[in-house]
């Protein structure tokens, strides 16, 4: 029976750390390169689309809204500007989101009720956005320099085979509601067609974000259904869009306080 020195067991052990160290690295370069290359596929200057979004309660009760959405930049550097149309009880509501590197959105929302923008406090980015299953984190677009990732393997999402990536908000990168998103991006055009989302000290999933009817449109992949699942309370919230435009060039002043606070405006 040979018995090692333990200088050889240490040396093994440097050795075994170095080379997870080394596959940690790999999976997290790995991820940060693949969210790199899928921005810039379907970076656009602009978008813009009228939505309608089904909110079906766990008790089935089924509540139906319609928006129009503006959008100019991307990620990182994203304005949206949202305008509820209807129902009436709901018409004229909008909601302003301006990105900031590496903090969270600026947020506000506008109620015809108060005559004025509220701000959306840090605390309250948890809060249901216009009572859908979206919170107003959920309305700030991805950006992966707010997260530390790493490649978690591959899985099938609807067949199509899809890289797996889990992120992590970044210390630098503001408070985040969630502990942790893993993203599902299809291989063969880089979309993001499923997202998991873990608040603080969840091991399963508390919402999922999936996406689907993807079309490609003047050139551009998009996916005409999302579906926001509240996985613990049972209910979903489902937004269909149309009418997209890309690239359209948008009015100065459309992603301003001043026009949110203008009745109608867009």
């Amino acid at each position: 029976m040979t018995v090692k020195h333990p200088g050889s067991r240490i040396a093994l052990a440097v050795a075994a750390l170095s080379l997870l160290l080394v596959g940690r690295a790999d999976a997290a370069g790995d991820a940060r390169k693949l969210l790199i290359e899928a921005e810039n596929r379907h970076r656009t200057r602009t978008l813009q689309y009228s939505g309608e979004l089904t909110v079906v309660n766990k008790d089935g009760k089924v509540r139906k809204k319609g928006w129009k959405s503006f959008r100019e930049g991307y990620a990182g550097d994203a304005k949206d500007l949202v305008r509820f149309t209807d129902p009436p009880e709901v018409k004229g509501v909008g909601f302003l989101s301006l990105a900031r590197p590496g903090k969270p959105a600026d947020q506000w929302l506008y109620l015809p009720s108060m005559k004025r923008e509220r701000r959306i406090a840090s605390q309250d980015r948890d809060a249901s956005f216009v009572g859908t299953d979206f919170n107003y984190e959920d309305m700030e677009e991805f950006d992966h320099k707010k997260y530390e990732v790493e490649s978690k393997g591959e899985q099938l999402q609807d067949g199509h085979p899809c890289y797996v990536i889990e992120a992590r908000p970044d210390v630098n990168g503001g408070k985040s509601v969630y502990e942790k998103k893993i993203l599902y991006l299809r291989k063969d055009i880089l979309y993001l067609v499923r997202e998991d989302l873990h608040r603080k000290g969840e091991k399963e999933p508390g919402k999922r974000l999936l996406l689907s009817d993807i079309r490609n449109i003047e050139g551009h992949w998009v996916a005409m259904r999302l579906e926001m699942t509240d996985l613990k309370k049972g209910s979903r919230t489902t937004v269909f869009m149309k009418e997209i435009v890309f690239d359209r060039p948008q009015p100065a002043g459309r992603f301003t306080l001043r026009n949110l606070n203008r009745e109608g405006g867009e």
